[in-house]
């Protein structure tokens, strides 16, 4: 297999720590570029591989990273909550719009042989339909404005260049390694968290809101994929989901089960601004094209989630409890 250098903007991240540790384990050349905030994930440093801690918006970062010389980009930093995107708009549009325009510029100028890009299902907006990834953008949140808007930069800056762009419109993903302690980012992860804390589930909105969900190592495992891809044109969009709609109900029931318990109890407060109703994406595209029979269930994907949390003391600071740093 061809080893390549690598650069993941966000590799400190939830998903980006996964797949950092996945594309160092097969022997790639990592470059992790990360501020280190604490958002949807745990934030951790994998030392097997080169760190740069700066922002993708500012030009110093942009120029480390030039000088290092990347031959894939794998474009994961971003504000990644539809809430939290209302309490700091304008730290939302720089890093999800400008941040982006800044990184595929200069994946232009360094002629990169791939841009991969998580964008999110949430540039859909509201749909009561099966979501395909030729249906109607139509974001009902900034958050799902500010990644449309960064596959629009990215389409712009490398049109009619020899790289080959896959976005990846990411579903709801969850597992070992999220921020537990961070209530505004990840529907399972939340709810997880007061069972975790043996606090009452608090639910923002109706129990008849639906999602689509996928364990990280799926997730992961399809984003490394997507450096042997082939693809037909210059650029491609994959719905990154699962293919099963869940309603907030049945995930309550699932997580309850998966956490070992026979109840538990919950109450239902009001909606939350930029928070959709319900969004469930097709993965028919991407099993096809990907060669993928299917993901794991989240049964058991809750059930490895819950493994993790129950080794963690309720209340801790979480950076000691990563699950790479559990292995270690």
């Amino acid at each position: 297999m061809t080893k390549y250098k690598i650069l993941i903007t966000g590799g400190s991240g939830f998903i980006g720590a996964h797949l950092t540790e996945k594309l160092i384990s097969l022997g790639h050349n990592v470059l992790n570029v990360d501020v280190l905030k604490k958002q949807g994930g745990i934030p951790y440093v994998n030392r097997k591989g080169k760190f740069i801690r700066g922002s993708i918006s500012n030009k110093k970062t942009i120029e480390k990273i030039k000088k290092w010389k990347p031959q894939i980009i794998y474009h994961l930093a971003a504000q990644s909550a539809s809430e939290t995107a209302y309490d700091d708009p304008k730290f939302d549009i720089i890093t999800n719009c400008y941040g982006t325009y800044l990184i595929s510029n200069l994946a232009k100028e360094l002629k990169v042989k791939k841009f991969i890009y998580t964008s999110s299902i949430a540039v859909y907006g509201n749909s009561r339909s099966t979501i395909e990834e030729n249906s109607k953008i139509e974001p009902d949140s900034l958050y799902g404005v500010s990644k449309y808007a960064g596959e629009l930069f990215i389409k712009q800056n490398l049109k009619n260049t020899s790289s080959k762009i896959i976005i990846f419109r990411v579903g709801n993903t969850y597992g070992p390694g999220e921020n537990l302690h961070n209530q505004k980012k990840g529907m399972i992860s939340i709810y997880s968290s007061y069972i975790w804390k043996k606090k009452p589930i608090l639910i923002k909105g109706s129990l008849n809101r639906f999602r689509d969900f996928i364990y990280v190592d799926d997730c992961v495992n399809t984003l490394v994929k997507s450096i042997k891809i082939k693809l037909k044109d210059s650029s491609a969009v994959f719905n990154l989901s699962f293919g099963d709609k869940y309603k907030v109900k049945d995930i309550i029931k699932l997580l309850i089960k998966a956490s070992g318990k026979k109840k538990y109890k919950y109450r239902v407060l009001g909606n939350t601004q930029g928070d959709s109703f319900g969004f469930h994406a097709s993965g028919k595209k991407l099993k096809k094209i990907f060669k993928l029979k299917t993901f794991n269930n989240i049964e058991y994907g809750l059930k490895c989630y819950f493994k993790w949390i129950n080794k963690i003391p309720i209340n801790s600071k979480l950076k000691k409890f990563h699950p790479y740093q559990i292995t270690k």
